[in-house]
């Protein structure tokens, strides 16, 4: 496997001179083209920071980011956009009195889609090669948590994302919806997208990752291959007093 993604020893600190608080701590890991890897750690652990920094939210205050084996400065969602690496946030972008072809289309900066037929035609591709259900005309206003979810997935694929990064998309959808979802990516996995997924739930990341990535107050805890780990090894791990000096 190839190495799309890489991290070495980012940092991120919050606060003002004399009163710093380092919510990323030397943070190192790679993602394979490919993989599909689940980030798990308790509330505060810096899960989200760090998936920002990836998606171009926050800039990491020191580290390196590596896309394709070349070193990238990510320092906006635009940068992120461009280097393929697509993030779907638990707050929806979408605009709600515009349909998924009007959403879509002004999320596109590039001149490939010349017209509202066009964009629609690509959603409808981008749900048949996949396994999507969507309404491209249906507004946003109009639409159930889980179809709003979609627009935002086929958008990013629609931007061309290698890497796909969702921050707990299941968290409000309906058991039935999260099955829809994970055959939907378990699809991209085997197109050759790269997955990362935030989830605290525990056998969801056991039945769909290939690792796991375990964070803990900003640190990194330990990487776990999921055919070779349970729900109690990863509970343990989780939830470790892990303390060291700041």
């Amino acid at each position: 496997m190839n190495t799309i993604l890489k991290l070495e020893h980012i940092q991120k600190y919050y606060g003002n001179e004399g009163n710093i608080t380092k919510a990323i701590k030397d943070i190192s890991f790679s993602v394979e083209a490919g993989e599909f890897l689940g980030i798990m750690g308790a509330s505060g652990s810096g899960k989200t920071t760090l998936i920002n920094m990836i998606g171009g939210i926050y800039y990491p205050d020191s580290g390196s980011i590596y896309y394709e084996n070349k070193r990238v400065e990510i320092r906006s969602p635009k940068d992120a956009d461009r280097l393929g690496i697509g993030v779907v946030h638990q707050h929806f972008k979408l605009v709600s009195s515009m349909d998924a072809v009007e959403n879509i289309e002004i999320a596109l900066s590039d001149k490939e889609y010349k017209n509202k037929a066009d964009i629609r035609k690509r959603i409808i591709d981008v749900a048949k090669k996949y396994g999507f259900i969507v309404n491209p005309d249906k507004k946003i206003c109009d639409m159930s948590v889980s179809e709003k979810q979609t627009v935002e997935i086929i958008k990013a694929i629609i931007k061309g994302a290698k890497i796909l990064i969702l921050d707990e998309p299941t968290a409000v959808l309906t058991p039935q919806e999260s099955s829809s979802l994970f055959n939907v990516i378990r699809s991209m996995k085997k197109d050759g997208k790269s997955i990362i997924i935030i989830t605290h739930k525990l056998q969801e990341v056991l039945d769909i990752s290939d690792n796991v990535y375990i964070m803990r107050k900003g640190r990194y805890i330990d990487t776990l291959k999921t055919s070779e780990t349970d729900e109690n090894e990863l509970a343990c791990k989780i939830c470790l007093l892990y303390t060291s000096p700041s």
